[in-house]
């Protein structure tokens, strides 16, 4: 196991990495490793801030499983490439946790199923979902696994993919939920919440009321061509443990030529009205955002008007040597309700320059009338931060940090974990996974260079957090490969 105090980094940097070079002096990787940990920094951390130790991170992808026509119906195909995690862990037994991503570029969406605690995982197919497991989709993206409260059922969402043209953004994509009753091990034909019909719906998120383990919502968006940088947010609810799902219906219309709502969620408060949180995105999602929240007393049929959590800038993460932007949208948020009832919303603020980042945290004690706003430092970039809240209370981001430049060919990232136990006034930052290096994260043909999705996956454990995220080479044995943690906060051990 890793130990990890509240101040993961001691001593100058010089003194770390002699350490590193020494451990890794018997590796070709050693003098590697030892740049990439001198380049990539963890902040340290608040004092007062509880130790916390990190398991060391899991491979859990596999190689491909795929062959044959279907790939060749995936004009994406690559094997070995895997990004877009999302993890779940059933709360009435938190030895039972589901991880899912993209498989292979766009090949389908994978779920891998444990009942010992992520100490081992079955690989699933959601049945039906793309042409690779029976479906009529050429591809499948962006994947979501939640579990009922009562741990009862388990669900799935995702997208099912035609290209229309090498445009990323000229595509058909249907919306869909699948269900499973035994923890994730087996899962039903998804359900077709949204058909294609040649159109752009994207970004589906799934969220299953704490209080009515019968009821699960389902929100996504709707973009309009030729940009593509507006349109509106749907949602769709069931009541019968997702066997079938409401036609959707318009969640939120910005009515603005140039923004759509991007990563839009429901959230479900401790009184039972909804939350929707979301970024309202512009140019793409490359430009400045404005998070926001809307609320709902009536279960969704009515919707009072948006607050203003904050602002990102929208400012890409990018390598000034080699002018690659890292491919990712840098504006959506993260999302969360915490064991108190409190609401937390984490999103990306980009530093002047590359040499430092912040995260920023905003906090709702009344269900999303009022917010106050935080942030950590960064020492470099960072992008991506997932937030959750433990069941001691104690708060995460999950994201990765990325050095200021590339030197050498290596651009270095890794995966860190910040935790507060002060309602997000003092943060303590700890490494989880990597170095890596960030230029070897390819995904040909459509993205290019630099791509490890545009999410990573944080979840609630009773005594802390259990993580899923994507690293490339060295670390990784394929293109890219998804690796699964747990993350202690607190006396007991997740099991």
């Amino acid at each position: 196991m890793r130990v990890c105090s509240p101040h993961p980094v001691g001593g100058s940097w010089a003194s770390i990495v002699r350490s590193v070079v020494r451990l890794g002096a018997d590796t070709a990787l050693g003098a590697a490793t030892a740049l990439i940990l001198a380049l990539v920094g963890i902040e340290p951390a608040h004092a007062s801030a509880r130790m916390i130790r990190v398991e060391p991170p899991r491979r859990i992808s596999v190689a491909s499983p795929f062959s044959g026509p279907c790939t060749r119906l995936d004009s994406d195909f690559t094997p070995g490439l895997a990004d877009e995690t999302s993890v779940a862990v059933d709360p009435v037994a938190p030895r039972r946790i589901l991880v899912a991503w993209i498989a292979d570029g766009a090949a389908t969406d994978l779920v891998a199923a444990s009942r010992d605690s992520g100490r081992t995982f079955s690989r699933i197919l959601i049945p039906g979902l793309s042409a690779c497991t029976g479906g009529d989709a050429a591809e499948a993206s962006d994947p979501n696994v939640m579990f009922a409260p009562d741990g009862r059922t388990a669900y799935f969402s995702g997208v099912g993919v035609d290209r229309l043209s090498r445009n990323p953004f000229r595509l058909s994509a249907s919306m869909f939920a699948g269900r499973s009753i035994d923890g994730g091990f087996s899962w039903s034909r998804p359900f077709l919440i949204q058909p294609g019909e040649g159109m752009y719906w994207d970004k589906p998120e799934l969220t299953v009321n704490p209080h009515r383990p019968r009821v699960a919502y389902y929100t996504f968006d709707r973009r309009f061509a030729p940009d593509y940088s507006h349109g509106y947010s749907l949602l769709s609810t069931t009541t019968n443990r997702g066997r079938t799902w409401s036609r959707p219906r318009k969640l939120y219309d910005p009515h603005i030529s140039d923004s759509w709502p991007g990563t839009s969620q429901i959230l479900v408060n401790r009184d039972g009205s909804l939350l929707d949180v979301f970024a309202l995105a512009t140019k793409g999602g490359v430009g400045p955002a404005q998070e926001l929240a809307i609320r709902s007393v009536d279960g969704g049929r009515t919707w009072a008007k948006p607050v203003v959590i904050g602002r990102s800038s929208g400012q890409s993460v990018i390598d000034p040597v080699s002018k690659h932007p890292l491919n990712t949208i840098d504006v959506l948020p993260s999302q969360t309700v915490a064991p108190d009832g409190e609401v937390y919303v984490s999103w990306l603020q980009r530093g002047a320059s590359n040499a430092s980042s912040r995260i920023a945290v905003a906090r709702s004690s009344d269900g999303g009338r009022r917010w106050i706003r935080r942030s950590f430092r960064v020492r470099g970039q960072a992008a991506m931060p997932s937030i959750a809240v433990s069941g001691d209370g104690t708060i995460g981001v999950l994201y990765y940090q990325i050095a200021a430049s590339s030197h050498g060919g290596y651009w270095p990232a890794r995966v860190a974990l910040a935790t507060s136990v002060h309602r997000a006034r003092h943060w303590s930052q700890a490494r989880v996974g990597g170095p890596f290096n960030l230029l070897t994260a390819a995904s040909p043909p459509v993205f290019g260079c630099c791509r490890v999705g545009d999410y990573i996956g944080l979840t609630r454990m009773p005594h802390g957090f259990a993580a899923a995220f994507s690293m490339a080479k060295p670390i990784a044995r394929h293109l890219t490969d998804v690796y699964f943690t747990t993350i202690t906060t607190s006396r007991g051990r997740p099991r």
